[in-house]
């Protein structure tokens, strides 16, 4: 994600959202920086150990051990051109929170061709020890 893309979606929402609203808008931004960097690390430091996530096309939820697997391998088909996304709501109540936004991202894959893929997420974080990781997305 190029930098002005990040910089102008947190501009956005650090107008109007609380302040922890904006901590948890910083590690959904961050994540999505690591993904298209293919930086894996954010799945052993962002996410909970009880994951669970069920993808668009994926036949049934899956699990930490999951993502890692098939992380690593759509990354080395495919690499991230541009990506931009934009929030929709972030909920939080006590240490859970609930986040909704769209996104765009433009990627080409190892035989060259180029795609721009749009959708939407509805994330779950839970706050331990001081950090917010992702619990659960769809």
């Amino acid at each position: 994600m190029s930098l002005a893309l990040c910089l102008a979606t947190g501009a956005a929402t650090a107008q109007t959202w609380s302040a922890e609203q904006q901590e948890v808008w910083k590690v959904e931004s961050q994540q999505w920086k690591m993904a298209a960097a293919k930086d894996f690390s954010w799945m052993d430091t962002m996410v909970h150990a009880n994951l669970r996530y069920w993808e668009t096309g994926d036949p049934m939820p899956r699990d930490k051990a999951s993502l890692k697997q098939w992380s690593r391998i759509n990354a080395e088909n495919s690499t991230v051109l541009e990506q931009e996304i934009f929030p929709i709501s972030a909920t939080i109540t006590g240490n859970i929170a609930v986040v909704q936004y769209n996104y765009i991202v433009a990627r080409e894959n190892y035989k060259k061709e180029r795609e721009t893929v749009t959708g939407q997420y509805t994330d779950v974080l839970v706050k331990e020890n001081g950090r917010w990781l992702f619990l659960a997305w769809a």
